[in-house]
């Protein structure tokens, strides 16, 4: 297919969520332009407004392949353009792959964006240049062992570890295992729930309180090392 003739997917990324605020003006011209819009509940609500009169496919965690698929396969009868919303920054932690194959046949138009990752760094005051972010999104055992592994390997190198964390890995099972591999319980560490949302909550403790205490899935976990300006050369 000549790539003036394929249709047009916008993937969009519409920031942390839960407020229309942290949209940037290229997302907002990039729903307006789309026919079709594809998301989940949580990446609709900061856009409803901008989503009105469009063709919506809504995902859920049991038909979200197929949704991708449906609206995919309708742009492509009909040339439709469509909207693909990732709360956050599309290439962190939002399936990309997955999305870039299902939508193999489009120009596909990657819209950028700021994501929970930016903000608990802002929260923790360090640099992302002196950070490791792995998400546990992907909640293979074995995936997860060698991410583990990295994020001892990197402390040790001075980078200050950053984890979106799920109901596959919660915090406190991550900072069992950081503290059991040699990162010291004293650790400054933050878990940050629901950040920019109304009930957001910020958590400055060490890393042996996060073992013995729970925190809501949706948080971002970040582990101060003390002296991370020594790895960056």
């Amino acid at each position: 297919m000549n790539q003036a003739n394929k249709p047009v997917c916008y993937i969009v990324g519409i920031g942390p969520g839960g407020s229309s605020k942290w949209l940037t003006h290229a997302a907002e011209e990039a729903i307006k332009e789309s026919d079709i819009i594809l998301a989940w509940d949580w990446s609709l609500k900061p856009v409803k407004e901008l989503a009105n009169g469009k063709v919506i496919f809504f995902q859920g965690t049991k038909d979200y392949l197929q949704k991708e698929k449906e609206a995919a396969e309708r742009a492509l009868q009909t040339g439709e353009t469509v909207a693909v919303l990732r709360v956050g920054d599309p290439c962190v932690s939002s399936s990309l792959a997955q999305v870039l194959s299902v939508f193999k046949d489009f120009e596909v138009r990657i819209i950028p964006s700021a994501g929970a990752a930016q903000f608990a760094a802002a929260k923790a005051q360090i640099c992302l240049d002196e950070s490791v972010l792995v998400s546990f999104h992907d909640g293979r055992e074995e995936v997860k062992q060698l991410k583990l592994k990295f994020l001892v390997d990197s402390f040790n190198m001075g980078r200050n570890p950053l984890m979106l964390t799920n109901e596959t890995q919660v915090p406190r099972q991550t900072a069992e295992y950081l503290v059991e591999h040699g990162i010291p319980a004293t650790t400054t560490t933050l878990i940050c729930e629901y950040l920019t949302m109304e009930d957001e909550q910020v958590y400055e403790v060490t890393l042996g309180d996060v073992v013995n205490n729970d925190y809501r899935l949706t948080s971002v976990m970040v582990v101060k090392n003390p002296a991370p300006h020594e790895c960056c050369v």
